[in-house]
């Protein structure tokens, strides 16, 4: 029998509401262990796995590297055992901050703060990320752009899981953003703080920038971009690499900034670049990304066939040069 949407997110909500109350009593290792074995089970279904790979061919292609949906559940059960075990406990009493550390890039971060204007961090929803944002923090104080839960009792939460990770939030509106907005935004960087961003999040058809990713037509927030040219902050790419012993480290990326006087043609060329950016580290390893199983984006990648082929995700494909 089909379920409507409103049905499986209450079947979703009552699901996580029954997890943290189950697991609440447990120590931090079970936790963990108990949810990257109810994820590993998930990830021997047929219809799981077939879903996934289905999603990532449509995405990227029919060459995916070996065994990119095996190793998403890997993936997935790090960051939500992690993710139960730091809502519970705090992130300091976990094993994250041993298991995620920093590349030889971080200069990247560190200089682009000692400039004074804060930083953009434009990171998708890679899985664990903001687990990865948490430990961030830790070196440059940050703040996370959250979206408003539907209810009361998924905004208390949504401010349990942010206090637990030890992040300072700042609430994304659901209408459209007003100046009040932005000047909060704008505050953000003016204090020399962090501003983390997702913004592979699709657009209505109305508002957003449309660029092109895993050759189709899209429509995205260009908030990201709006805010770090309006700041004059430095935008930076974060992408996680995941070692031999289940760790992981954070690779950073600071993008050269087109010179023009032309803001709206500035923050599409900004979206576009982005998105050629994500696109090609999908490709190298399309099991980092959490959104595989995303309604939304399996709606887009069934709907939507390829128009301009698997890579023509660059500025000449969609005219934001």
């Amino acid at each position: 029998m089909l379920i409507s949407e409103d049905q499986r997110r209450s079947l979703t909500q009552l699901a996580i509401r029954k997890a943290i109350s189950a697991t609440a009593g447990l120590p931090i290792e079970p936790q963990r262990r108990l949810v990257r074995s109810l994820i590993a089970l998930a990830g021997s279904t047929p219809v799981l796995r077939r879903r996934v790979r289905n999603n990532m061919q449509l995405a990227l292609g029919p060459n995916l590297p070996a065994r990119s949906e095996s190793l998403y559940f890997r993936r997935l059960g790090w960051a939500l055992g992690n993710s139960l075990s730091t809502f519970h406990c705090g992130i300091g009493a976990t094993p994250v901050p041993d298991e995620v550390k920093f590349d030889d890039t971080v200069h990247l971060l560190d200089r682009a703060v000692s400039e004074g204007h804060g930083a953009v961090v434009a990171a998708p929803h890679w899985c664990g990320h903001e687990l990865a944002a948490a430990i961030v923090n830790r070196r440059h104080p940050s703040v996370f752009l959250v979206r408003q839960a539907q209810s009361a009792e998924r905004m208390a939460r949504k401010l349990k899981w942010y206090h637990a990770l030890g992040v300072e939030l700042v609430l994304r509106p659901s209408r459209a953003s007003t100046v009040r907005d932005a000047a909060a935004y704008l505050n953000i960087l003016k204090r020399g703080k962090v501003l983390f961003i997702t913004p592979d999040l699709l657009a209505d058809s109305g508002p957003g920038v449309e660029a092109q990713i895993f050759g189709r037509p899209a429509r995205f927030y260009g908030g990201a971009f709006a805010i770090a040219a309006a700041a004059r902050s430095p935008m930076l790419r974060a992408s996680l690499r995941w070692q031999s012993d289940s760790s992981v480290t954070i690779h950073w990326e600071r993008p050269a900034v087109a010179e023009t006087g032309d803001r709206a043609a500035a923050i599409r060329a900004g979206v576009q670049d982005w998105c050629r950016w994500f696109e090609e580290k999908l490709r190298a390893n399309p099991e980092n990304w959490l959104f595989w199983l995303d309604k939304r984006w399996s709606r887009f990648l069934r709907a939507s066939p390829q128009a301009f082929g698997p890579q023509a995700s660059g500025p000449q494909a969609s005219g934001a040069a």
